[in-house]
């Protein structure tokens, strides 16, 4: 399925044209019927000898209607430009070719209308006055039909031509993202509201949960219809009608769009590449207000120069534009902007949902100049060079890439050491290879530094190292893991320390060190718990293996813990339970040492509480 949109000067002949091509009049208004004069968007469709289907989009040529035109082009396949044999190029033809070309058209045709009005050779210089005119735009090359809608002379020709002009259009993607902007809602007795618009990106099938946008209202489609007739599944190219029950027509209006929940929202900045029109009358000026248009959509938004404070005519730039309300988009839409009911120009969306960024800052422009003309593998790195680690739906996010072009890609790039792979807690996350060293630098940097200036604790605490990074928690876990993983550091007891990093006690500290050892031994089973040395002292002491820690109080000397924990082990293979009482009495020890101990061996998967007593966790366990 095809979309052809219409474009000219107005009356020149569009709507009856249009007529004469489908037999259905585009001009639905009784106004319009009235005046004879094409105000809003009109439809119509027709088959044609290899295309069944054809919609026919016919939009207003009143420069009054300027913001009707733009909405019905948006996203048309094929341009059929109209042109009076009596009148040749108009200002609005002009303007409508060119903002078709902005807008990316690649496919178009022309036709002269009303040549029964005029001699053969009046005919011949509207022809030379349009080879003049298309010079340079997508026009250029196409074919140059004459047509009368009152003798049909031509309409065959018309006909071959947009036969295969269609033959020549690769078939709309159905990526599985679908969209609709929608151009009408109404109600209809017995239906309830009713929206149409051109269907996008994906399919929509009967029954399928969808919602608005920019509203957040959800409804499930009730009917489909293409061309009035019901279908079950309409695919994207095509013009599609949509029963939404549960929404009133009223509270929908045209620019809002239809899509799958939670696959789109609504942004106040999007980034564009911006293209200005030859011959404005004024240059462009940075924080000017614009109106924009984008697919059935218009909105008055501030525009932020970013390469510039002032573009001239034909001159390309970097934009942001700003919105007071939320506009849908994705990457690689195209918008027109105007002013003073003038054109200026048209760009492509870059990003879609965009962050402010400093004007005349060279590495902006890299980074937006990568992603409008980067490759997949240049997009899919830009969205891994990030402080942070990401998963898969954020590079697809952020890429505007589909998740399988992006799954695709990743063995390769991870093969090439351009990406690395970090598996935590059984989620995958990526982070280029460039940005992986340079925070695995970092790290290794504050623990270097960190040991340098306290060459005798076991570490730089960890909760200390997530601050200097300026990384939650849970991120700074993806890099350190990966490093215990390749044994660059360790973590212990909540510390980070280098592999090749033992703790060094001064002389006056491994003096106060050997003091507490033996007062360890020699209070055996009840070690003192008050005048604990130095917190660097007792790390060193644990790390070399000479102490065990029961609590923050308790610590006793290696060779007597190994006693203590035999001793426990046997009495419970022997009698298969302990209570306290009957700790104290193993090692003729208080309740505050007994309680201590027994609640050790639980954590240490020794032994099992059950009430008042301990048995031993597994027999794995006490062989352990």
């Amino acid at each position: 399925m095809y979309i052809i949109g219409t474009a000219g000067h107005v009356d020149h002949g569009k709507s009856s044209l249009v007529k004469a091509l489908t037999d259905i009049d585009p001009d639905r208004l009784q106004e319009e019927k009235d005046r004879e004069l094409t105000i809003d968007l009109g439809y119509a469709w027709f088959d044609l000898p290899d295309h069944k289907n054809v919609s026919i989009v016919d939009v207003p040529g009143h420069e009054k209607f300027i913001n009707n035109m733009l909405a019905g082009v948006g996203s048309i396949d094929m341009a059929l430009v109209v042109i009076a044999a009596d009148e040749s190029i108009m200002p609005q033809t002009r303007e409508h070719i060119a903002i078709l070309d902005l807008l990316k058209i690649k496919n178009g045709a022309i036709a002269i209308t009303k040549t029964d009005l005029v001699e053969k050779e009046m005919v011949d210089l509207v022809k030379e006055d349009i080879r003049e005119a298309v010079q340079g735009s997508f026009l250029e090359n196409v074919s140059v039909v004459t047509v009368s809608t009152k003798t049909g002379d031509g309409l065959n020709t018309l006909k071959a031509v947009i036969n295969e002009n269609l033959s020549n259009i690769v078939t709309p993607q159905d990526i599985g993202q679908p969209r609709l902007s929608i151009d009408r809602s109404f109600s209809m007795d017995g239906f309830g509201t009713i929206v149409t618009g051109n269907l996008r990106d994906g399919h929509l099938v009967v029954g399928q949960e969808i919602e608005i946008v920019n509203s957040g209202k959800r409804s499930r489609i009730r009917a489909l219809q293409t061309h009035g007739s019901e279908v079950n599944k309409a695919m994207p190219g095509s013009r599609v009608a949509l029963n939404l029950p549960g929404i009133s027509a009223k509270s929908i209006r045209r620019g809002e769009v239809v899509a799958d929940i939670g696959t789109l929202s609504p942004t106040n900045a999007f980034d564009i590449h911006l293209k200005l029109l030859k011959n404005l009358p004024n240059n462009v000026k940075h924080n000017m207000f614009v109106n924009v248009h984008l697919g059935t959509d218009q909105q008055i938004g501030k525009l932020r120069l970013l390469d510039c404070d002032i573009a001239e005519s034909g001159q390309q730039v970097w934009a942001q534009i700003k919105l007071k309300s939320g506009l849908v988009t994705r990457k690689n839409d195209y918008c027109i902007i105007r002013s003073n009911q003038v054109t200026l120009g048209g760009g492509i969306v870059v990003e879609p949902h965009a962050k402010r960024h400093k004007r005349n800052h060279t590495k902006t422009i890299e980074s937006l100049n990568l992603k409008r003309t980067g490759s997949v593998k240049d997009l899919v790195i830009l969205s891994t060079d990030k402080l942070n680690p990401v998963q898969i739906n954020s590079m697809v996010k952020e890429t505007h890439l589909h998740e399988d072009v992006v799954k695709k890609i990743l063995p390769e790039m991870i093969k090439s050491k351009t990406i690395v792979k970090i598996q935590f807690n059984k989620i995958s996350y990526y982070q280029s290879l460039s940005k992986f060293e340079e925070q695995t630098e970092r790290i290794k940097n504050n623990v270097s530094d960190y040991h340098k200036v306290h060459p005798s604790k076991l570490g730089l605490p960890k909760n200390q190292l997530n601050n200097r990074l300026n990384m939650s928690s849970e991120n700074a876990d993806l890099i350190l893991n990966t490093m215990v993983t390749t044994e660059e550091i360790i973590i212990e007891n909540g510390y980070i320390r280098l592999s090749h990093h033992t703790p060094e006690l001064s002389n006056n500290e491994e003096a106060d060190a050997q003091l507490f050892m033996s007062i360890l031994k020699e209070n055996k089973y009840s070690p003192p718990t008050n005048s604990l040395p130095s917190t660097e002292i007792i790390e060193n002491l644990i790390l070399k293996g000479k102490i065990i820690k029961i609590n923050e109080k308790i610590y006793y000397d290696a060779e007597i813990y190994k006693i203590m924990l035999s001793k426990f082990v046997d009495f419970l293979n022997q009698h298969e339970q302990i209570n306290i009482s009957q700790v104290k009495e193993l090692f003729d020890i208080s309740r505050k040492y007994a309680l201590a101990f027994a609640e050790h061996m639980d954590q240490k998967q020794i032994s099992k509480r059950i009430g008042d007593i301990r048995i031993l966790k597994t027999a794995k366990r006490e062989v352990k």
